[in-house]
């Protein structure tokens, strides 16, 4: 299992930074090719959402995502700082949820410290990539 950590402003245009480190991530754990549209549509969601809860908060934390590679299964993990009484679930909210929960086989939103965080989870259906030798 290794996990890399990534955090981002809470800036719309970070959102694709997030989608293509994810995708690339994804292909090196080895999930499917088909399927890393997917990871990278998910992961923009979650950004996004993210990015329009510190913005609508006028919170500049960072947003914190982490990328981990299990034997069998790929998932990313997108934190935000924004405590769950300091906003409701509005429609925008409930459809960015809605996509991701069809576009991952599994996820979950779940408070985490001061904030919440969205879990995505994808299989690992191929090997991973091998790593280029260096020098």
């Amino acid at each position: 299992m290794a996990t890399a950590s990534l955090t981002i402003p809470p800036t719309p245009d970070q959102v694709r930074l997030a989608r293509l480190v994810a995708g690339a991530a994804a292909r090196r754990c080895g999930v499917d090719e088909d399927v890393l549209d997917e990871v990278r549509l998910a992961v923009g969601e979650a950004c996004a959402l993210a990015v329009i809860k510190h913005q609508d908060t006028d919170l500049a934390a960072d947003i914190r995502i982490e990328l981990t590679d299990f034997s069998d299964r790929f998932s990313v993990r997108v934190f935000d700082q924004i405590p769950s009484s300091s906003t409701s679930p509005d429609t925008d909210e409930s459809m960015a949820l809605a996509l991701i929960s069809s576009l991952a086989p599994e996820s979950a939103v779940e408070s985490a410290g001061p904030g919440t965080v969205v879990e995505m989870t994808w299989p690992i259906d191929g090997p991973a990539l091998a790593r280029p030798e260096l020098g």
